[in-house]
């Protein structure tokens, strides 16, 4: 609701300052129960909260990328319903087949496979955007002289589906390592907690990420772009111990038989 009423600010406001004192009351509550209903130690586990935080900005990131590119495909490149649908296949084929790549990532590599696939769909969704913005310019430039397009516009769709299949790949590993990574970094009694609390903790940013798709779906884009390029940089000083112990396994000569 805060979100939603930003043209408004007070009312905002009032929204935010009570979903602000309606979360220091359960933190309270949850401090005082004897059987709370999320430990709130589970914030001090410095790999979850690195996870957690990195998949929300991905998960909103992925929420923007599967509304914006639709929508410009059929408001800005002309496509209908049905071929818009058909061409989007691609980056959503690419996305569903990154989370098996996903389950095959080590517990331990996950934070820096993650920053990878965060800078990468950084680059990706920058690409994205000048792709949208670029075609939005183009059709604008046409109707204005009231032309037909130009040649080389047909080659719109194909750039913004490429750059939005990267991104939807990349966004699919960090997303699925969100919730993989998440389980194998706390203890096995409170793998359901940790899941449902990060679960909730993706859900939230995606309706944030998704409210300024409607009004600026290139500025969205951008934004998105953003957010996973300062996950990905904050992620990289918890990522450097981690490599360097993977390179340090890699480098040991092999064990002579005996």
């Amino acid at each position: 609701m805060a979100v939603e009423s930003v043209g408004v600010w007070w009312q905002a406001g009032a929204w935010a300052a009570g979903a602000l004192g309606l979360g220091a009351l359960f933190v309270r509550a949850e401090r005082r129960s004897r059987a709370p209903l999320i430990d709130l130690t589970l914030f001090r586990n410095a790999p979850y909260v690195a996870l957690t935080s990195a998949g929300a900005v991905a998960n909103a990131a992925t929420v923007v990328l599967l509304f914006v590119v639709p929508f410009v495909l059929q408001e800005v490149q002309g496509l209908s319903v049905l071929g818009a649908g058909t061409a989007f296949l691609i980056p959503a084929t690419a996305m569903a087949a990154a989370g098996p790549v996903a389950g095959r990532v080590p517990a331990g590599a996950a934070e820096p496979v993650m920053a990878a696939c965060l800078g990468l769909a950084a680059a990706a969704l920058a690409a994205t955007a000048a792709a949208a913005t670029t075609a939005a310019a183009a059709t604008t430039a046409s109707a204005a002289a009231a032309t037909a397009p130009q040649p080389g516009a047909a080659s719109g769709p194909a750039v913004l589906l490429a750059a939005a299949t990267v991104a939807a790949a990349s966004l699919g590993v960090a997303g699925a390592l969100t919730l993989t990574g998440t389980q194998a970094v706390v203890p096995p009694d409170r793998v359901g907690e940790a899941s449902g609390l990060t679960k909730c903790a993706i859900t939230v940013t995606a309706g944030l990420g998704l409210a300024p798709a409607g009004t600026e779906p290139g500025g969205a884009l951008r934004l998105a772009s953003a957010g996973c390029a300062a996950a990905c940089l904050a992620l990289l000083p918890r990522s450097g111990p981690t490599l360097r112990r993977v390179s340090r396994r890699w480098s040991r000569p092999p064990r002579s038989p005996r």
